[in-house]
C-alpha cells in the first residue's frame, strides 16, 4: 500500500517564527513499513468490498488498520476493513455490497453498518464516531490521500480526521491514544493543525489530553506539534473555570461509556451524549423494556 506524500506545512495563527522553522525543514520520510501478513482470502474479501463500492461510484475513504499501516508503517492483524462514508450513502453502499453476496446490516444507527463476506472477514461502513461527534462529511473525501490497497487505487482518510475520530476511544478495553501518537510522530509536520483545532471545538480538552500523552511519549519530537497549538490550548485551560449549570453533566460518556456508566446510572449525572450531541440523541436505538 502506497501513498503520494505532499508537503503541507500549516502556518500558525500567531507564530510566524514556528511556521518559518517548519518551512525550512524537509518533510519527514515515511516510516519503515511492516509486511502485510493478511492471508489471500482476507485480501480477496477486502478487495471485493473496495472494488464494489468504487464500481458503484459511492464516495468513501479507507481508515482503520490499512490507514495506520500507510501513515505509520505499523501492520495490525484485524479482520475488518474500515470504510468511512457519509450517512446519506450508507444505504446505497449496503445495497451494492449485498448484490455481491455480502450479508449487510445496520449495526448501530448512530455510527456504523456492517457487511460480512463470511463469519470471519467483514467491512465496517462508518459514518460517525460512536458518540455521534466525529461525523463523516465532505472533508473526509475532499482532503483524502491517494493510496493503493492490494493493487487497487483508493482514497485514504486524512490523518487529521482519523485523529479526531480516534480521540474519543478511551475505553478500558480499547484506547486509541497510541495510534494518535504514532500518527503525529509520522505525519505531524505535514498535518493541517488549524483544521484539527476546528474539528475539536468544543471538545478541545480531549485534544489537549492526547497531545500531552504525545509529548510524554516522544520527548525528542515534541516539535511535531506546532508551538501555537500549545499556546492556544494552555491559555484556554488557564482561563477555564467551573460551569455551575453543568454541575451534574458527565462528558466522560463521550470518551468511555463503559467506564462512566456508573456516573449516569448511580450518581445522578446526565449523559453528555444526550444533552449535547444532537446526532447521538436523534439516532440512538431506543432501550428495550
Amino acid at each position: 500500500m502506497t501513498v503520494q506524500h505532499t508537503d503541507n506545512p500549516t502556518v500558525g495563527q500567531d507564530s510566524s517564527q514556528d511556521s518559518s522553522r517548519q518551512l525550512s525543514k524537509p518533510s519527514k520520510a515515511p516510516p519503515p513499513m511492516q509486511a502485510d501478513q493478511r492471508p489471500p482470502i482476507e485480501r480477496g474479501a477486502h478487495l471485493l468490498a473496495l472494488s464494489t463500492l468504487k464500481n458503484a461510484e459511492i464516495p468513501f475513504v479507507v481508515a482503520g488498520a490499512y490507514a495506520l499501516h500507510l501513515y505509520t508503517g505499523i501492520y495490525r492483524d484485524t479482520k475488518d476493513l474500515d470504510l468511512f462514508l457519509k450517512r446519506e450513502h450508507v444505504e446505497r453502499a449496503m445495497e451494492a455490497l449485498g448484490s455481491m453476496g455480502f450479508q449487510t446490516k445496520m449495526h448501530d444507527p448512530v455510527w456504523i453498518a456492517k457487511a460480512y463476506a463470511n463469519d470471519e472477514y467483514f467491512a465496517d461502513l462508518i459514518f460517525s464516531s460512536g458518540n455521534g461527534v466525529a461525523i463523516v462529511d465532505d472533508h473526509w473525501i475532499d482532503e483524502a490521500h491517494p493510496g493503493v490497497i492490494h493493487g487497487l487505487p483508493i482514497l485514504v482518510a486524512p490523518p487529521e480526521d482519523i485523529i479526531w475520530s480516534k480521540a474519543f476511544v478511551c475505553e478500558r478495553e480499547r484506547f486509541d491514544g497510541t495510534d494518535i501518537n504514532h500518527l503525529i510522530l509520522a505525519r505531524g509536520k505535514q498535518m493541517d493543525w488549524k483544521h484539527l483545532m476546528r474539528r475539536f471545538d468544543p471538545h478541545w480538552e480531549v485534544l489537549l489530553a492526547h497531545l500531552t500523552f504525545y509529548r510524554f511519549s516522544y520527548p525528542g519530537q515534541r516539535d511535531h506539534v506546532p508551538r501555537w497549538i500549545w499556546d492556544e490550548l494552555l491559555e484556554r485551560a488557564r482561563n477555564q473555570h467551573n460551569e455551575p449549570e453543568k454541575k451534574k453533566l458527565c462528558r466522560g460518556m463521550l470518551i468511555a461509556k463503559g467506564q462512566y456508566n456508573v456516573d449516569v446510572e448511580h450518581w445522578g449525572y446526565s449523559d453528555a451524549r444526550l444533552e449535547e450531541i444532537a446526532t447521538f440523541r436523534d439516532y440512538q436505538e431506543p432501550k428495550k423494556g
